[in-house]
C-alpha cells in the first residue's frame, strides 16, 4: 500500500511524529522528518538510539502526520519497519521532491555522512493503513 492522501507527498520529507513499542511493551513517541519515495515512507536514526532498538525488537509502527491548516488534525499511518538499504534513501535525499518541509542542505550531507559511516541507518515503513484523524 502506498501513502495516497493529500497531507503526503509521494516524494519529500515532511515532519511526522512516530509512535513505537518500547522494551516494556508501552508505546513512547518521537517527533522526526520522514521522507516519502513512490509513496513508501523512510525514516533514518543512529544504529544506537533507543527507537532503532525497539524498531527491530518490534517492527509495528504508526507515524502522524499534522495537518498544517489545522493541528487538531491529520493523518495516522499504521504498518511495519524493516531495515533498508541506505542508498536509496541517500538518491532520494538529491532528488528534490516536493517536501512538506525544507530541510537544509547541510542537514541532509550530516545525515548522508552519518550514513555512510554506518552511524546511522535506514528504515523502510511497509504501509497497511492511512486514515484521517482529530476533531470531526
Amino acid at each position: 500500500m502506498t501513502s495516497a492522501h493529500r497531507l503526503l507527498p509521494v516524494d519529500g520529507s515532511v515532519v511526522i511524529y512516530m509512535i513505537v513499542r518500547g522494551k516494556d511493551g508501552r508505546p513512547t513517541g518521537y517527533p522526526m522528518t520522514g521522507m516519502f519515495q513512490g509513496g513508501q515512507l523512510e525514516i533514518t536514526t543512529y544504529r544506537k538510539a533507543p527507537k532503532a532498538q525497539f524498531l527491530l525488537a518490534d517492527d509495528r509502527v504508526c507515524c502522524v502526520v499534522a495537518d498544517p491548516a489545522d493541528t487538531s488534525r491529520g493523518v495516522a499511518i499504521r504498518g511495519r519497519a524493516a531495515p533498508a538499504r541506505v542508498d536509496g534513501f541517500v538518491a532520494g535525499t538529491q532528488s528534490g521532491g516536493q517536501a512538506a518541509i525544507d530541510v537544509p542542505d547541510e542537514v541532509k550531507q550530516t545525515v548522508r555522512s552519518r550514513l555512510e559511516s554506518d552511524k546511522r541507518m535506514v528504515f523502510r515503513i511497509s504501509i497497511d493503513s492511512v486514515r484521517e484523524v482529530g476533531a470531526s
